[in-house]
C-alpha cells in the first residue's frame, strides 16, 4: 500500500465531533443544539467504526444497508416493537352455504326470445337529436356534399351510422353552415363518433351541469376540450 493510501486511510479513520457539529449546523441551522450534538456523536461513532476499513468493505456495508439497519434496530434496547396481533375471536360454528347456481339451460332460440322482451330498438333521434343525411343538409344548410364528406374524413364533423353504411349528421353541430369549433378536438380524444356525440349532449358537472355542446356554442372551447381530454384519457 502506498504512503498516499495510508495517509488517506488514516485521515478517514478519525473525525472530530466539532467538525461534524459545525457541518450539521451549517446544513440545518434551525435544528436544536441538543439534536445536533447527539447526531454528531452518533456520526463520529459510526465513522470511527468504518472510516478505517478498506474501500471494498465499505462498499459491502452500503450494499447490505438494509440488513445493517435491521440488525441495529434489533440490537438497540429501546427499539420499537411491532404491535401485537389481537387474537381472533371465535365466532362459533362455521356455516357452510352454496349458491343457487346458473339455473336451467335454455336454447339459443329461447334466449333470443327472452332478450327481445328487454331489448328495445331506439330510433337514432331519440338520443342523438335531429339528424339529416348529406342531401338534406345540402338543401337546408347549403353545405355541398363534397364539403361535408371532406369535413367528415378530416374529423371535423360527427357522422352517425344509420343502418350499415348510411351516415346521419346531427344538425346541432352546425352553426352558420359550419361545424362548431372544438368538435374536432373532442373527436380526437373520444374512442368513436357515437361516444363523442353522447358525451357532448350529456350535462357535465365540470361544466356547471351544462351540456358540452351548449358550452361550445358559447365559445367555451378551451373548457370543453380540457374536460374531454380528462374524461377520455
Amino acid at each position: 500500500m502506498t504512503n498516499t493510501a495510508l495517509q488517506t486511510r488514516a485521515a478517514l479513520s478519525h473525525l472530530s465531533e466539532g467538525d461534524v457539529r459545525a457541518a450539521l449546523q451549517k446544513q440545518i441551522p434551525d435544528a436544536a443544539p441538543s439534536d445536533v450534538r447527539s447526531l454528531a456523536q452518533v456520526v463520529v461513532i459510526v465513522w470511527d467504526l468504518v472510516g478505517g476499513l478498506p474501500e471494498a468493505d465499505r462498499r459491502e456495508i452500503v450494499r447490505g444497508k438494509d440488513r445493517l439497519r435491521t440488525a441495529l434496530l434489533q440490537a438497540w434496547p429501546g427499539r420499537r416493537k411491532p404491535p401485537k396481533r389481537r387474537p381472533t375471536e371465535d365466532a362459533g360454528r362455521v356455516e357452510h352455504s352454496r349458491g343457487t347456481g346458473l339455473g336451467e339451460r335454455i336454447s339459443v332460440a329461447d334466449g333470443r326470445v327472452r332478450l327481445d322482451r328487454y331489448a328495445k330498438v331506439r330510433p337514432l333521434e331519440s338520443w342523438a337529436g335531429p339528424t339529416a343525411g348529406a342531401g338534406e343538409i345540402e338543401h337546408a344548410l347549403g353545405i355541398p356534399r363534397s364539403t361535408l364528406s371532406s369535413w367528415h374524413k378530416k374529423g371535423s364533423v360527427i357522422g352517425l351510422l344509420r343502418g350499415e353504411r348510411k351516415l346521419a349528421y346531427p344538425l346541432e353541430q352546425f352553426v352558420d353552415a359550419r361545424p362548431l369549433a372544438g368538435l374536432a378536438d373532442v373527436l380526437k380524444v373520444a374512442p368513436d363518433a357515437r361516444s363523442a356525440w353522447l358525451w357532448l349532449r350529456q350535462p357535465h358537472g365540470a361544466l356547471q351541469h351544462r351540456m358540452p355542446l351548449d358550452v361550445l356554442k358559447d365559445r367555451g372551447r378551451e373548457a370543453v376540450v380540457r374536460v374531454a381530454e380528462r374524461d377520455f384519457a
